[in-house]
């Protein structure tokens, strides 16, 4: 009995001790030249809160950053089991935009938001907010921005966080929402619900003042 004991006490030891921590994303992203958001990194290990290094429901790890597939630089994302092994990988990039990686968000039906940033190569401070759905396997539901240029819109997210439904994302942040605003480069604030089908409720709110 006493050895039967000691074999699970073992047992139970190795496993909780090759768990993946949020320690091991940080070092996987250094390790393989993918550059974590310096302004998000702070939401790593917050509850509920989207970032650039996640725990999944089922304990393995996303991470999500700035890297490479051959000499193209975009959004490198990145699936570990709890054993390290990686399990799936996008790049995101685009001809016409340059691709910031921001950060990924897992719901509580088990699908993940990965949010980018596209900055039009003609004009930097043309900007959309681009949010990829995926499923556990990595397949893409849907890759959407959330605004087109056309609309004169220039949304930039700060940070999301899970709704309290657990279904539905918030997004906060800024937006020039017209061309009278985006001459005058003037600012205002920003909020917005996003449900699993890409539909996005947003409101604004205050002039921003410098």
């Amino acid at each position: 009995m006493k050895k039967l004991v000691l074999v699970l006490i073992t047992f139970l030891s190795i496993n909780y001790f090759a768990q993946v921590n949020l320690e091991d994303g940080k070092s996987y992203a250094k390790e393989n030249g993918i550059t974590l958001h310096s302004d998000l990194t702070s939401y790593i290990g917050k509850s509920d809160f989207s970032a650039p290094v996640i725990i999944t429901r089922d304990g393995g790890l996303m991470i999500i950053g700035e890297g490479y597939e051959g000499k193209f630089k975009g959004a490198k994302v990145v699936f570990l089991n709890e054993k390290k092994e990686v399990i799936w990988s996008h790049f995101f990039g685009s001809k016409n935009d340059n691709t910031e990686a921001q950060s990924i968000i897992e719901d509580r039906t088990g699908y993940f938001y990965i949010f980018m940033e596209a900055h039009s190569k003609l004009d930097d401070t043309d900007t959309r907010e681009r949010v990829v759905k995926v499923n556990a396997r990595g397949e893409i539901q849907w890759d959407y921005a959330l605004e087109e240029k056309e609309e004169h819109y220039h949304r930039h997210c700060s940070y999301v966080k899970l709704d309290e439904d657990g279904k539905h994302l918030v997004l906060f942040g800024t937006v020039q929402p017209d061309k009278v605003s985006i001459k005058n480069n003037e600012h205002y604030s920003w909020q917005a619900k996003l449900d699993g089908n890409g539909k996005l409720d947003s409101e604004i709110g205050e002039l921003l003042k410098d």
